[in-house]
């Protein structure tokens, strides 16, 4: 009996381990940005970024690879189906104020931004509206 209850508490703990190795090995979304975009409420400057789910609930969050400056995305609606290569969309505004407005993984559902309180003032407002699709990279983001 001793042994039975150590050979299932072995079997669960191998079961875990397992399952966080194959959490730890899921691909990180990198993508070169070449604008200045707001994401959150929080401005970024062109360059290399690395998008990563976190938690049960997939919360994205953005993360400059260079300096390290990152944000949750709390709020992103987990509801759109992917179609097309993996990508991030932006929503921009007389070609120089862009916000990140979807976030689109190689597999899996994919994420609707919502729009700050800045981007839905400058939306209601008659300036140009233009989306730009950066692609993203699938390997590994290390």
């Amino acid at each position: 009996m001793k042994n039975n209850a150590i050979g299932m508490f072995v079997a669960l703990g191998a079961a875990c381990l397992s399952g966080s190795a194959l959490d730890a090995q899921s691909s990180d979304l990198s993508a070169k940005v070449p604008f200045a975009f707001q994401v959150a409420g929080k401005d970024f400057a062109a360059g290399r970024y690395v998008v990563r789910e976190h938690g049960y609930f997939g919360i994205p969050s953005v993360e400059n690879a260079v300096t390290g400056q990152s944000v949750f995305v709390a709020g992103a609606d987990h509801s759109l189906t992917q179609a097309g290569p993996a990508r991030l969309v932006f929503h921009c505004y007389a070609g120089s104020t862009c916000f990140l407005a979807e976030i689109r993984p190689a597999s899996g559902p994919g994420s609707n931004v919502s729009m700050t309180k800045a981007e839905k003032e400058i939306a209601k407002s008659d300036q140009p509206h233009e989306m730009a699709t950066i692609s993203v990279d699938l390997r590994r983001a290390d």
